[in-house]
């Protein structure tokens, strides 16, 4: 009894102590979600993974209500990257690419404006310039789990298998819990021949 209620305060705490890039890439989107919002001094790489929380969550009204928090910031890459965030929300494609663009524009170095830029690429079919967004951003960002999984996707439409596998291996060593993991070792299995 008192192993399992110790072991119940340990996994507790551990969930208290993930960061909200941890809690996204294990699937925990609310809990990812909660543990930014209403922060004021909340940076802006964790609301943006806020809008895209909500965004896996269908939650579009949230998810354009934290793209706009970044957009309503004095100008730089973060406002462009709300603008884009809330023009793909809205479903208009060209103000999405304009702002996305833009913002890797203003920095360059910015693995969230290649990854959003990525996002608006990929909405539009073009999954060659996806591709190369979401590549670009793992470079920049070799931590973000997601632009690995993107960037894997987005080479796995264009048929260019040897790119996407690189891609694929580090999303699985990163984010062993994201709900696409499977789907993703499935893909690995059936490329290798097993």
């Amino acid at each position: 009894m008192f192993t399992a209620m110790l072991l119940a305060v340990v996994v507790a705490t551990g969930a208290q102590d993930a960061t909200p890039q941890k809690l996204f890439e294990s699937g925990k989107y609310q809990e990812a979600i909660d543990k930014v919002r209403g922060r004021d001094d909340a940076p802006e790489d964790q609301v943006y993974l806020r809008a895209l929380a909500h965004r896996k969550l269908n939650q579009n009204d949230d998810a354009r209500q934290a793209f706009e928090a970044l957009a309503s910031k004095p100008d730089g890459a973060w406002k462009e990257i709300g603008r884009s965030g809330t023009a793909l929300a809205e479903g208009n494609l060209d103000a999405a690419q304009a702002a996305a663009s833009k913002a890797v524009e203003l920095d360059g170095n910015s693995a969230q404006a290649r990854y959003q830029l990525g996002l608006v690429e990929s909405a539009r079919g073009n999954q060659q310039q996806a591709a190369d967004a979401f590549a670009k951003s793992a470079e920049l960002d070799p931590q973000m789990a997601y632009a690995h999984y993107e960037a894997g996707m987005a080479f796995y439409k264009v048929q260019r298998v040897d790119r996407m596998a690189v891609f694929f291996e580090n999303f699985l060593k990163l984010a062993p819990d994201a709900p696409e993991t499977p789907a993703v070792q499935s893909i690995m299995r059936t490329v290798r021949g097993r």
